[in-house]
């Protein structure tokens, strides 16, 4: 006999299976196109990006066979740099060197990083090396991918060279990618109803585990947190404001203070605290209801009618004044000729 309220359990195993494919696809994600950033002053050598191009001061070199997406980057590079460096400080030196190779394999071959590594920055000297196909062949997302090791080199003169943790580093490259990443968001869902959201401090270490799951949460919780950051004034100049006290020589905590009013520990509770309300629908996803992917368009749906009622609730107000406001223009009128009440 079926319990109300409580799905066949075949459909139940369906739902199973789809949650499961969500997540390896969230898996998977982080090793098609995946972002690095690496240390050193070194350049990198790529030996078989032979062809060169140019648009203001940013270098293209590029392997034979790429001209198509060389003329994408070409065109598309300096609007690129120009987002990224007004949401971070403004006015940064826009000198940069781009090598797009054909494969991920050539990256990592190139700048010493995991095979599964498929764009590296290398903030200190400029560079930037792109892959068009990640390690397992399929095509990147060259826009994104540019966006984010932009934001890496960005990041590093916005604050003046200064160390800065990891989490910051990956959360302003992974926020100003420019597109909305579901595989993060439910990362990190996930850790908030699951084993937790580790510290800022443990994130650190997050980043270099061998685990895919450990490392997708430590990269959603960075992006998040420096979205939370940027968010707060409802303008960035906060965020942007704790970027010029860093390149002024202030630690990151004394930075946050000088910046925010608060230390970075507050913003971070603040930041923590309101995780469960804002990721309820993974509560209902993960206990037998729809999973995120299907879930979306019911959550929009609800946004959209609870819309269409507040401002049908709003016309009836302002149709009941109006009406109220006539009556009491006709009462007057009535008063003032002596028909009286």
């Amino acid at each position: 006999m079926i319990r109300p309220g409580r799905p066949p359990a075949a459909l139940r195993r369906w739902l199973r299976i789809l949650r499961a494919l969500v997540f390896v696809a969230a898996f998977v994600g982080l090793s098609t196109g995946a972002r690095a950033e690496t240390a050193g002053a070194a350049g990198f050598a790529v030996a078989s990006a032979v062809r060169t191009a140019r648009v203001g001061r940013i270098v293209l070199r590029y392997e034979p066979g790429l001209e198509d997406e060389a003329a994408f980057l070409v065109e598309n590079a300096p609007h690129f740099w120009s987002t990224v460096e007004h949401e971070l400080e403004g006015d940064l030196d826009d000198a940069l060197t781009i090598h797009l190779v054909d494969h991920a394999g050539t990256v990592a071959t190139a700048t010493g990083m995991p095979r599964w590594v498929a764009g590296v920055a290398r903030p200190e000297v400029g560079e930037i090396v792109l892959a068009r196909h990640g390690p397992d062949g399929d095509r990147t997302d060259l826009a994104s991918l540019l966006r984010h090791e932009m934001a890496h080199v960005a990041l590093y003169r916005a604050v003046g060279g200064r160390k800065v943790p990891r989490w910051l580093h990956e959360g302003v490259a992974e926020a100003l990618e420019g597109k909305i990443s579901l595989a993060r968001a439910e990362a990190l869902a996930g850790a908030v109803f699951g084993p937790g959201v580790p510290e800022m401090t443990e994130l650190e270490r997050a980043f270099a585990s061998d685990d895919p799951a450990t490392v997708q949460v430590a990269y959603a919780a960075a992006r998040d947190f420096v979205a939370y950051l940027r968010s707060v004034d409802g303008t960035g100049a906060s965020f942007r404001q704790m970027l010029y006290e860093l390149a002024a020589g202030y630690r990151l905590e004394a930075a946050a203070v000088r910046a925010y009013g608060r230390t970075l520990p507050e913003l971070v509770r603040s930041w923590r605290s309101a995780l469960p309300d804002r990721f309820v629908w993974y509560a209902l996803a993960a206990g037998g209801g729809l999973p995120f992917a299907l879930l979306l368009p019911l959550v929009g749906v609800a946004w959209w009618r609870r819309r269409r009622h507040v401002r049908a609730g709003l016309a009836r107000l302002e149709a009941e004044d109006r009406r109220l406001y006539a009556g009491a223009v006709v009462h007057d009128a009535c008063v003032a000729c002596g028909a009286g009440v």
